[in-house]
């Protein structure tokens, strides 16, 4: 997925994901909580994401 738009400042980084600001899927919880680091598919990779792509 590509992300439009400019990084966010990392001397102000926005609460919960820090691609909140530009993610296409971002939700009220992206904006409030920072997501967890989990294997996601179908084992073969990670992703700090509330709402990951899956296999």
């Amino acid at each position: 997925m590509l992300l439009l738009g400019d990084p966010p400042s990392p001397a102000a980084p926005p609460s919960g994901c820090g691609f909140h600001p530009r993610c296409p899927k971002a939700q009220a919880v992206c904006r409030t909580e920072r997501p967890l680091l989990r294997v996601v598919g179908s084992g073969a990779r990670t992703a700090a994401c509330h709402f990951p792509e899956t296999d």
